[in-house]
């Protein structure tokens, strides 16, 4: 009779994420915090109460103009100030709604700010998964420069709801080609030149990346998975 040692049974450890595992009371006060900081994190979008900043009084000067008439026009101002009329036909029709109070005319900027979240999360999701297109959601909501951006009347958080619409119209054209994905990229890409001329250097950016792809595909898929394959 041969002796044979028998291992015990090893202990396999349950995976990270258990389907249905009740949340335990260090996960009810993790949610409560994450929901503090971003109700916080929101509020503070619509909480700039200060005077307005040279840029900014400009901003609304321009867009308080008619868009017709006999005297100067907004895209008269428009002219002098150099600068695309996009974000400036916004707030014209703002103001005429609500007064160019300070809250009232940065306000349109934190709704383009918070309206980004949406096509970010959803680019997220279909690019890496559910939570991290939420982790990247959270971390974009509370960052410092996103809640500049919110708190200032100035076109920049609609270059950042057009930029996430845009990058959601791409994956899209990528992902299923076809004449009405053409026509999302296009009107984000023209949006985004109507708003900022720096908008211009993105757009020849991500159009080169694009003809590339489509000339080269083959030379594109080889260095992604040579980079996946020198990862540790």
């Amino acid at each position: 009779m041969t002796d044979v040692a028998v291992r015990p049974a090893e202990r396999i450890p349950e995976p990270v994420d258990t389907p249905n595992r009740r949340p335990t009371r260090a996960d009810r006060i993790f949610q409560a915090v994450m929901l503090v900081i971003l109700a916080a994190a929101v509020l503070v979008r619509f909480s700039a109460s200060q005077d307005l900043w040279l840029d900014e009084a400009q901003s609304v000067a321009i867009a308080k103009l008619p868009l017709t008439g006999h005297g100067p026009t907004m895209f008269t101002g428009l002219r002098e100030d150099g600068s695309p009329p996009l974000y400036y036909l916004f707030l014209h029709f703002w103001v005429s709604a609500f007064g160019t109070g300070n809250v009232a005319v940065r306000t349109l900027s934190a709704l383009f700010n918070l309206a980004a979240a949406g096509p970010l999360f959803l680019l997220g999701r279909r690019l890496v998964g559910t939570r991290a297109a939420q982790v990247s959601v959270v971390l974009y909501i509370t960052s410092p420069f996103a809640l500049r951006f919110a708190t200032e009347t100035r076109m920049y958080s609609l270059i950042v709801l057009l930029t996430a619409l845009g990058g959601l119209a791409v994956e899209r054209a990528l992902r299923r080609p076809s004449l009405l994905s053409a026509v999302y990229v296009s009107l984000c890409a023209g949006g985004l030149a109507l708003t900022h001329y720096w908008c211009l250097y993105l757009l020849l950016t991500v159009g080169g990346w694009l003809v590339l792809l489509w000339w080269r595909p083959s030379f594109l898929f080889r260095a992604a998975l040579g980079a996946r394959r020198r990862r540790p």
